[in-house]
């Protein structure tokens, strides 16, 4: 009787202990589409090979390479699949008035849950403000940030709803039914 208690609190804790991989918070590959200050023309992207054209605001994820510059170049942005976003100071010490970014994700399995700072370290003033705007956008405002140089960076996560693994749920389905069976044995006896 005491296996089946067993079973079920096994079942129960490797559900509990499943979090989203972190490899497929966003995939490679993934449709991002994004605007600087309410203007795409201005955020040019990897797929247009940074150039100042017609939908270069669109690009895909690609794990080893950044996805957006500003159109002014003082900014690159690079997305991670395991949900990280690195903020880059492509020019000076400091960006000098207001950036508001909004990227949106097409495609993603899960909704994005939360976007937080990760490592803010590399930003000595100024302000970065971190919106999750609904499932599939976030917005990142930069007012006069200063990263102490030029080619600084600093890091935010963006955080998506955890994804049960199968074989989690077979094992937590076999632990209710195991659980099932011995009450109907119970109530037969």
């Amino acid at each position: 009787m005491n296996m089946y208690k067993t079973l079920a609190v096994i079942a129960a804790a490797c559900l509990a202990s499943t979090t989203a991989r972190a490899a497929d918070a966003l995939p490679a590959g993934t449709l991002i589409t994004g605007q600087v200050s309410g203007a795409s023309t201005t955020l040019l992207g990897l797929d247009h090979l940074f150039a100042d054209e017609a939908g270069s605001n669109v690009t895909k994820l690609v794990a080893d390479d950044l996805e957006f510059l500003s159109g002014d170049a003082m900014v690159g942005i690079d997305f991670f699949t395991d949900g990280r976003l690195e903020v880059w100071n492509n020019g000076g010490a400091t960006l000098d008035g207001t950036y508001t970014f909004t990227f949106s994700f097409a495609g993603l399995s899960q909704p994005i849950t939360g976007f937080t700072p990760l490592d803010l370290t590399g930003v000595t003033a100024g302000s970065v403000s971190l919106q999750l705007v609904n499932p599939s956008t976030v917005s990142l405002t930069l007012t006069d940030v200063n990263t102490g140089g030029g080619f600084a960076s600093f890091t935010t996560q963006l955080n998506v709803s955890a994804v049960p693994e199968p074989a989690s749920l077979v094992l937590m389905g076999a632990g209710l039914g195991l659980l099932a069976l011995r009450r109907a044995k119970r109530a037969a006896a």
